[in-house]
């Protein structure tokens, strides 16, 4: 190698020598990502063949991109393109790649479930949670295979209802809270959407961790706005097919910040880590610290939470997660806990504002259930009292679901079967698939007025006339949500406690709230409502 260095500078000019590597490297990159993209075009046309396209909306270069924008107005186009393709769509992603769009009970049954093996879909690869990856690395959300296996089993306990017992206390205190600054905003327009990330962050930090902050008094909290930072730099990039590579994205101005915002992450979460690990290393030998949880030691004078059983959690095997395991599972818990748990109790507010009978209802019941308890705390034996406020709450996250989709990545070919016509479908290897939870929730051929809100529709009667994967907020299959009956506790606790202490009114001054679906069900316009004491 350093002869022909050597000859080569010793009879061709330097600029001659790099401008021909240049043209070489030039070649390679055209030849390789030339054959890439022929093959992602090649399956994404054959993908129309399977499922059918709308070519009406598509263009030759963005796909379906500017038709089905990230506002209201495409968000309502999607759950209208059911009636025209009831079953599924193929949806361009640019001018080659394409993601198969499923939204009715038979097709995502077949993704959801998948025969039960765990090794079939990776979320590793998908288009949204690869993007996530720098930030929750290989947590539940995103890993695969026999790690998300071992690491679901090992994550299993922090979820036991002797865990989830002592947090409603945080729920009722961290809700109060919230509740009395509502109070003196009384009679004004208040966006909810921000007090109650900030008390879902507050609440998530002290179960997850045991760590209490002042939170939900700064509404510049540098956590939640690095969050808020993610979550866009993500939908950015999805937007803009040239940066799915990461080597130009890595180069961009929006991958130069994606860096900083997740180091801040990061640091902010290793350090809340390194210092448990410090104080349970000097508590393991403290015979009085008796865990309710059998095999898990917890501190003196504070309940068990989430980072104590990572720290402890052993395989059969004897072997307990790694500091980046655990660093990747704490920010995966914090980012789903407080982020989807927020979208989901700010638009229940917004639908108990907009909808007075239902409110009356919720506050009748509330009342019946709590008595006359001095401080209206609702615990974790009233909560299955609370039926028509459940009711009130699924309803909510049909029309407005926090997680409104899902990706996967599909590694072995998937059969879906139309039930009624006895069709299959076989999808490719290879193919992005997408569980469209807010068109599913909204298809005009599977609910009755699905505009219309109506918490009767989750009657047990009403449920069991419905096929089982016409409703899906927390996903289904045995990637489920591993935290929903944690979301579902707070989310019951939080709007108890603001319907005993509030009535929630709008009028002509509170701007409409429009759906933008970043990676949670949030509102471009804010989800702004009015509040007067009781």
């Amino acid at each position: 190698t350093m002869q022909f260095t050597a000859y080569l500078l010793g009879n061709y000019p330097f600029w001659f020598i790099v401008q021909s590597c240049l043209v070489i490297l030039a070649l390679y990159l055209f030849m390789h990502y030339g054959m890439v993209l022929r093959r992602l075009h090649s399956n994404a046309k054959h993908l129309d063949e399977i499922a059918g396209v709308e070519t009406r909306t598509k263009h030759w270069f963005y796909g379906h991109f500017k038709h089905y924008t990230n506002d209201e107005t495409g968000v309502q186009r999607v759950i209208g393109r059911t009636k025209y393709f009831p079953l599924m769509v193929s949806h361009w992603i640019g001018p080659v790649m394409s993601a198969l769009h499923v939204y009715h009970p038979d097709s995502v049954h077949a993704v959801l479930t998948s025969g039960g093996n765990y090794n079939l879909f990776s979320p590793k690869d998908d288009l949204v949670y690869r993007f996530l990856r720098s930030w929750i690395g290989d947590g539940l959300l995103t890993s695969k295979g026999s790690k998300w296996f071992r690491n679901r089993r090992l994550l299993t306990p922090a979820f036991h209802y002797k865990v989830l017992k002592p947090y409603s206390e945080i729920f009722n205190k961290n809700s109060l809270v919230m509740v009395n600054k509502f109070k003196k905003l009384c009679g004004q327009p208040v966006d909810v959407y921000t007090h109650v990330g900030l008390m879902t962050l507050d609440t998530m930090l002290q179960c997850a961790m045991s760590t209490k902050t002042n939170c939900q008094h700064e509404t510049d909290h540098p956590y939640l706005l690095a969050v808020k930072e993610v979550g866009e730099l993500v939908i950015e990039r999805l937007r803009q097919p040239l940066h799915y590579f990461d080597w130009i994205y890595n180069l961009s101005a929006n991958g130069k910040r994606n860096k900083i915002v997740v180091k801040f992450l990061h640091d902010h979460t290793e350090t809340i880590i390194a210092e448990r690990k410090e104080v349970l290393a000097k508590a393991v030998n403290d015979d009085e610290n008796d865990s309710e949880m059998e095999g898990f030691q917890k501190l003196k004078g504070k309940a068990l939470d989430f980072l104590d059983i990572l720290l402890q959690s052993k395989d059969e095997d004897g072997k307990g997660l790694t500091d980046i395991e655990i660093r990747d599972e704490v920010d995966t818990f914090l980012f789903e806990g407080h982020d989807t748990t927020a979208s989901g109790i700010a638009w229940a507010l917004y639908h108990l504002a907009k909808y007075p009978n239902f409110q009356s209802k919720c506050r009748e019941e509330l009342t019946e259930v709590l008595g006359d308890r001095k401080y209206f705390n609702c615990f974790r034996n009233d909560l299955p009292k609370l039926e028509y406020l459940t009711k009130f709450i699924k309803e909510s996250m049909r029309l407005k679901p926090p997680v409104h989709a899902i990706g996967r990545d599909l590694e072995e070919p998937l059969i879906i079967k139309e039930k009624v016509s006895g069709h299959e479908s076989i999808i490719p290897t290879g193919t992005n698939l997408v569980t469209n939870i807010i068109a599913l929730h909204n298809h005009v051929k599977l609910w009755q007025n699905p505009k219309v809100f109506d918490p009767e529709r989750f009657t047990k009667e009403n449920i069991a006339k419905r096929p089982a994967f016409a409703y899906v907020p927390f996903s289904a299959g045995s990637r489920n949500c591993i935290g929903q009956n944690f979301a579902m506790n707070e989310m019951k606790i939080c709007l108890a406690q603001v319907i005993r202490n509030l009535r929630l009114y709008i009028d002509g001054d509170s701007p409409v709230p429009k759906m933008h679906p970043m990676l949670v069900l949030q509102s471009k316009s804010g989800i702004f409502i009015k509040f007067e004491k009781i």
